[in-house]
Formats: C-alpha cells, sequence, structure tokens
C-alpha cells in the first residue's frame, strides 16, 4: 500500500510527462521513482480515467471538474461500470478535483472496465460518467509496461 500511495501522489506530480505508448487515447508510461521502478500509468486526459498498476495492486483514477475536491481532503463514495452494483471507496485526494479508488485487481473487474461503457463515480455526493473507451487496450499496454519493467 506504501508503493501505491507513493506513485499517486508521483501520479498527480506528473500525469503524462513522458508517455512511452499510446492506447487508444491513452498515454501510457512507467512510473519512476528515481531509478527503481514503482509501476506503469495509463492515462486519459479528455476522458479523466487513468489506471496505475503497483505490483499486483491496482489503482482508478477518476478526474472530472465537476468533483468539487481540494488536494488532501477526504473523499468517500461509490464506483459502478455500467449501472452494475456500486462498490464503495474512501480514500484522501491527491490532487484537485480527482478521485483515487483502489480497485480490485482480478478477472471480474477488469473485464467490466475493459468491456464497460461508461464509468459512474459518486464522489462526496457528487456523481460524474466517464466513458470507458478504449480502456481494453489501456490495459494490454499497461500489462505490457508492467512485463517489459519487471513489475509483473
Amino acid at each position: 500500500m506504501k508503493h501505491i500511495l507513493a506513485a499517486a501522489t508521483l501520479v498527480a506530480a506528473t500525469l503524462l510527462s513522458m508517455a512511452t505508448a499510446r492506447a487508444a487515447d491513452f498515454g501510457v508510461t512507467p512510473m519512476m521513482d528515481g531509478d527503481s521502478f514503482i509501476g506503469c500509468l495509463a492515462q486519459n486526459n479528455r476522458t479523466g480515467i487513468g489506471y496505475l498498476a503497483v505490483g499486483d495492486k491496482l489503482a482508478l483514477f477518476a478526474n472530472a471538474d465537476a468533483f468539487a475536491i481540494t488536494k488532501g481532503e477526504r473523499v468517500k463514495g461509490t464506483w459502478s461500470v455500467d449501472g452494475a452494483a456500486a462498490a464503495e471507496f474512501s480514500s484522501t485526494a491527491d490532487s484537485d478535483k480527482t478521485v483515487t479508488i483502489d480497485v480490485p485487481n482480478d478477472a471480474p473487474t477488469v473485464t467490466a472496465l475493459t468491456s464497460g461503457k461508461e464509468l459512474t463515480v459518486t464522489a462526496n455526493g457528487i456523481d460524474v460518467i466517464l466513458s470507458l473507451t478504449g480502456t481494453e487496450q489501456a490495459f494490454t499496454e499497461l500489462m505490457t509496461c508492467m512485463k517489459e519493467n519487471g513489475g509483473e
């Protein structure tokens, strides 16, 4: 968990400064802490969706102007794909207007995210619907990034 929190903070500071691959409007890049590999980030600035893989952990980032969230603020809410049952989350905002959600890195969750059309996030009472377009290709590139950098 320590690495994913450090990586999330790093993501908030760098959001796609050096993308190494493109996957359907997602930039995919390895995340480094000096010379140490942390994980890989897939970020789509157009839709506001991002994924961070660190070891066997997976985090989802949802960024939207509608989120009246400031860095350091406690965030509680739910997320769901295509109207399925919502899962609860609780986190601390790493940056303004961004929700970070630790999601299960398991087959049902990845399948839902990669085959789904819309992600609904409710954060501190504010509902936002984000497009999941390109997520399947982004996950493929995210896995490639992890394998190429020794993270999987």
